[in-house]
């Protein structure tokens, strides 16, 4: 999963908020993840590109 713009980053904030606290070996749980992993990447990619901007 990769998140490209900011749409895509709040629709996968929202589901990571709902799904939150899933439980181990759910789907759920597996889906958090790979959303907070993408949230993540995202959020370093915008924070680098704001360095190489100053």
């Amino acid at each position: 999963m990769k998140i490209t713009n900011e749409s895509e980053y709040e629709k996968a904030s929202e589901r990571a908020d709902e799904i939150f606290g899933a439980k181990k070996g759910t789907p759920e749980e597996k889906e958090l993840q790979e959303l907070l992993k993408a949230i993540k990447e995202y959020d370093d990619d915008f924070v680098r590109m704001l360095k190489d901007n100053d």
